[in-house]
């Protein structure tokens, strides 16, 4: 199977998105992660306007900086003490709740002769990471002053573990501890980062309160559409991925299993109906190739049966038109679909209006 990625199709989905964040006084980190830091795609962001781009892995950091990129790179995983040295070498910019690991990135900063941003992440309801409201200013008075760290702004994150949707009063949340923090240090924060690419809905909604400044954003310049409730965004393009496998078999069989039914190959127990005999064929891509519940067949009549490690079945019955041994079939992937595809080593990826 291959991924397709269509660069062009990027590139004005981050311009338009840039502009339309601008308005509002919102810088957008452009988040590559979903494609392992592909260079193309940091080079399609940064050619629609993106200044900074957000990388969750330093492996995939290193891609970029290998590729040709010397923009600055924001790490949005927490940094390990382990990786302290790489992070200050090779990112700009880190999101931090720990005190500790700030200590540690001040002395490799140090150690380099450099000045490294770190933005404190506050807890606002999701539960993953970040300290909470009421231990925001005492992490922020042990971080400030730290040779070698720029205590940049606080940031936030929701809609991830605990699938918490963004709202005026979370991101507000943040806000407030953003002031506590000035007002008690008698300081100015430069950044308010008040998340991701489900937060534009706050923005479009108009319930942004004015002190964010900005959005880490990877889903909707890659795709178009708000990352929790998929509905399109006011972009260009909600089209920039096809995912294409090749057809490898075609039966006619019973669409309800013979024998016992035990779990499958991931632990999963399956539920079946019968539907009498259909016409099945079985495509040349699997769940070892990426997450096949976000995958969307683009031809009419086709349907997603099921899936092993190596091995997708689809019923063709109604398909129109008809299906053939050999040929390829597309789908639409959702996020989870293109990002798992994109880490896997046995997806082909082809990059469409890459500039040289």
């Amino acid at each position: 199977m291959r991924i397709e990625v269509n660069c062009d199709y990027i590139r004005r989905n981050a311009a338009a998105l840039v502009e339309l964040c601008g308005g509002y006084g919102i810088e957008v980190v452009g988040v590559t992660k979903a494609c392992c830091g592909h260079p193309e795609v940091g080079r399609a962001m940064l050619a629609g306007g993106v200044r900074v781009l957000g990388e969750s892995r330093l492996a995939h950091v290193r891609r970029l900086r290998s590729g040709g990129i010397d923009a600055d790179v924001m790490l949005l995983r927490m940094p390990a003490l382990s990786e302290v040295a790489e992070v200050v070498a090779l990112t700009q910019v880190s999101l931090n709740s720990e005190v500790e690991t700030v200590r540690a990135l001040s002395r490799a900063a140090q150690a380099r002769g450099l000045t490294h941003q770190v933005i404190l992440m506050v807890e606002t309801g999701d539960r993953r990471e970040g300290v909470m409201p009421e231990d925001a200013v005492e992490a922020a008075r042990q971080m400030q002053g730290l040779p070698g760290i720029d205590l940049a702004g606080v940031g936030t994150n929701v809609a991830c573990i605990g699938g918490v949707l963004p709202t005026r009063e979370n991101v507000q949340q943040l806000v407030d501890v953003a002031e506590s923090i000035e007002r008690v240090l008698t300081i100015r924060l430069r950044v308010v980062s008040g998340g991701h690419t489900s937060n534009l809905d706050v923005l479009l909604r108009g319930e942004m309160p004015a002190r964010v400044n900005q959005l880490r954003v990877g889903e909707a310049i890659l795709q178009g559409v708000n990352s929790t409730t998929y509905n399109a965004l006011p972009l260009p393009h909600q089209d920039t991925f096809n995912v294409v496998a090749e057809v490898i078999e075609i039966q006619t069989k019973p669409s309800l299993p013979e024998g016992t039914i035990a779990t499958d190959a991931f632990g999963r127990v399956p539920h079946w109906e019968d539907l009498g005999p259909r016409r099945r064929a079985i495509l040349a891509v699997g769940e070892q190739d990426m997450y096949i519940a976000g995958l969307r067949p683009r031809r009419s009549g086709v349907t997603i049966v099921g899936a092993s490690a190596d091995h997708l079945v689809v019923d063709v019955t109604e398909a129109d038109p008809p299906v053939r041994l050999g040929e390829e079939l597309a789908f639409d992937p959702i996020y989870a679909a293109f990002a798992t595809a994109m880490a896997r080593c046995g997806a082909e990826k082809v990059m469409v209006g890459a500039r040289t």
